[in-house]
C-alpha cells in the first residue's frame, strides 16, 4: 500500500492518493525510513563493495573527460540501483552514522533519502570546462551543483579529482571484486561473453 501511495503521489502530486489516507504522517516517515535503510544496505554506503564496484562507471566517465577524447557528449541510461551505487562511489549523501533498524530518531536529518536522491527521472551530469588551459569538471545531480570530496566548489579541477579518486581510476579490479569466494577455479561468476558496462 505504501508503494502504491508513493507512486500515485509522484504521478499526481496535485491529488491525495486514497492509498495514502490510511497512513499517519509518522507512519509515512517510518515507511520512508524503512525503504531508505533497505536501499542503504543494498545500493548504498552499507558495505564498501557496493560503492567500489561503481569504479567501472566512474573510470569510463573520467576517460571520456580526458583531453584526447573525441566525443562531446556521452549519455548513459540505467536503473536506480546503478545510479545509487555511483552516488555512493562518489562518497556523497553519506551520513556520519550508518542507517540501521533502530536509528530512526537519530537519522531524521539524514542525507540518504532515496525519495529525493533517486526519484523518477534522476540524472547525474558531469560537464567538462577548460579555463586558462586547465580542465575542470562540474558535477550536477538533479540539475543542482554538487561539491565532490576533495573539491572546494562544484567546478573542480580535473587534476584534483584524479588525486581524490586515484584508487577508482587506477585500481578498479571489477573481476576481482565480483569473484565468487567459493569458486575453486579462480574464475568470476560473469560469463566471459557478457558485457559488464552496466553494474
Amino acid at each position: 500500500m505504501y508503494t502504491t501511495c508513493a507512486f500515485e503521489t509522484a504521478w499526481h502530486p496535485e491529488f491525495e492518493s486514497p492509498w495514502c489516507t490510511i497512513f499517519s504522517r509518522q507512519d509515512l516517515e517510518l515507511l520512508e525510513y524503512n525503504e531508505d535503510v533497505d536501499y542503504y544496505w543494498i545500493d548504498g554506503h552499507g558495505y564498501p563493495l557496493t560503492g567500489n564496484i561503481a569504479c567501472v562507471a566512474f573510470q569510463d566517465m573520467f576517460n571520456h573527460m580526458s583531453a584526447d577524447s573525441s566525443r562531446d557528449v556521452v549519455f548513459y541510461f540505467t536503473h536506480s540501483g546503478t545510479l545509487l551505487k555511483v552516488l555512493t562511489h562518489l562518497a556523497i549523501y553519506n551520513d556520519s552514522a550508518p542507517l540501521t533498524h533502530n536509528s530512526f530518531h537519530r537519522m531524521k536529518n539524514r542525507k540518504w533519502r532515496v525519495g529525493r536522491i533517486d526519484a523518477f527521472g534522476t540524472n547525474l551530469v558531469f560537464a567538462k570546462y577548460t579555463c586558462q588551459d586547465e580542465d575542470y569538471l562540474l558535477t550536477l545531480h538533479q540539475e543542482k551543483p554538487v561539491v565532490l570530496p576533495g573539491c572546494t566548489s562544484p567546478l573542480c579541477p580535473l587534476a584534483t579529482l584524479e588525486r581524490t579518486y586515484h584508487k577508482s581510476l587506477h585500481e578498479c579490479h571489477f573481476e576481482e571484486m565480483c569473484r565468487y569466494e567459493g569458486d575453486k577455479t579462480g574464475e568470476s561468476l560473469r560469463d566471459d561473453n557478457t558485457d559488464h558496462d552496466e553494474l
